[in-house]
């Protein structure tokens, strides 16, 4: 009897989860491009379910930073970071390889913040032969034992298994994503076929991300400060050449800027200049302007002067607040600005001329204090 009841349990059960499998499978179907159809009651591919989930992550990411409108860094960081978690990696760095600069550590797991990762770049990209192999080839590369390899010469190294993986955006290598490993390890042929699967993902998740951020953010806007770009000024001086309204053209350079990036790194630097910028655009009004000129250069337009000593308030102002100390990681940023200005039109037919006369004013005040 008891043999009966288990038989018809069993059954119960089996009749259910078929049940429910047409269910679902009827459902899927519908959503399903008409190419990628499966017959019913095939099982589904292992790397097709995996990877499924894996794009679905990459675009909850991009979802969430759109959302919340962060910046392309911080987007980048949030979806490439996925696969060296994937790979359960005891730590991971992505290195910026651009052709014609310096190459640089935009991001790390936390774990390689002792390292002097500037020093580290710099090394790489004199006698990197593992990241060149990887950058020339714009294939993955996977290093079993770094201790065996010819190809491995790092001395801050602590990987004992390392995969160098190109990070590419529309064709193009844009960085190389190291994930490491403190012990040995095995890739098998399975998860190099879902690397590559992933990283057919991720190009395609950062072309919409970075293009959704260009469409909603606009291609004005400088990536890292957020605020306009010099096309942007070169686009308002076009649009108001015959502006007579009184305004006021401030030249502002960051004195000194480059010993924060010699002597605590770019990262640190960027971040520096992220933060005195923002406080620049709080220190002025809403319909005030500021464009990233280029480098630590900066032009603000102030609308509306109708007094000559309200620009004067306006620059004691934003030299207070930069040189309010900042914390980034700890480090004590100091920071000051040597800066010009220039009246439109008592001083200056237009907003060019302006530029042209600020500028000059400004490096007259930089070379009093003596600094770079």
């Amino acid at each position: 009897m008891v043999y009966i009841i288990i038989h018809i349990v069993i059954l119960l059960i089996l009749v259910y989860v078929f049940y429910i499998g047409i269910k679902i499978a009827i459902y899927v179907r519908r959503i399903a491009n008409k190419n990628d159809k499966a017959p019913i009651f095939i099982p589904p591919d292992p790397k097709k379910v995996i990877r499924s989930r894996f794009n679905a992550t990459l675009f909850e990411a991009a979802i969430t930073c759109l959302e919340n409108e962060v910046e392309k860094d911080y987007a980048l960081k949030s979806i490439i970071e996925k696969l060296p978690i994937f790979l359960k990696a005891d730590s991971w760095s992505f290195l910026i390889t651009p052709p014609d600069d310096e190459w640089r550590f935009l991001f790390w797991s936390k774990n390689l913040d002792f390292l002097p990762l500037e020093e580290v770049a710099k090394e790489i990209q004199i006698s990197g032969e593992h990241i060149k192999r990887v950058f020339n080839t714009k294939k993955i590369l996977f290093i079993k034992d770094t201790k065996k390899s010819t190809l491995w010469n790092q001395k801050h190294s602590l990987s004992k298994s390392w995969l160098g993986i190109p990070i590419m955006v529309k064709n193009e290598i844009i960085g190389v994503l190291n994930v490491d490993w403190f012990r040995e390890v095995k890739i098998s042929k399975f998860e190099k076929e879902l690397i590559n699967y992933f990283l057919e993902d991720i190009d395609r998740v950062l072309k919409t991300i970075f293009s959704l951020n260009e469409l909603f953010l606009g291609s004005d806007l400088d990536i890292l400060t957020q605020v306009y770009n010099r096309k942007a000024l070169e686009k308002y001086i076009s649009q108001h050449k015959s502006d007579s309204s009184k305004k006021a053209v401030i030249f502002l350079d960051f004195d000194n800027f480059k010993q924060i990036n010699d002597n605590f790194g770019h990262t640190v630097g960027d971040q520096a200049l992220k933060l005195l910028t923002k406080r620049i655009q709080n220190s002025i009004k809403s319909d005030d302007l500021i464009f990233r000129y280029g480098g630590d250069e900066f032009v603000i337009i102030i609308n509306e002067i109708r007094e000559n000593n309200s620009i004067d308030i306006i620059i004691q102002r934003i030299k207070s607040t930069v040189k309010t100390p900042i914390t980034i990681k700890d480090t004590l940023i100091i920071s000051s600005i040597s800066l010009g200005y220039c009246l439109v039109p008592e001083e200056a037919p237009d907003i060019e001329k302006a530029i042209e006369i600020a500028d000059k004013r400004m490096y007259l005040e930089k070379n009093k204090k003596g600094v770079l």
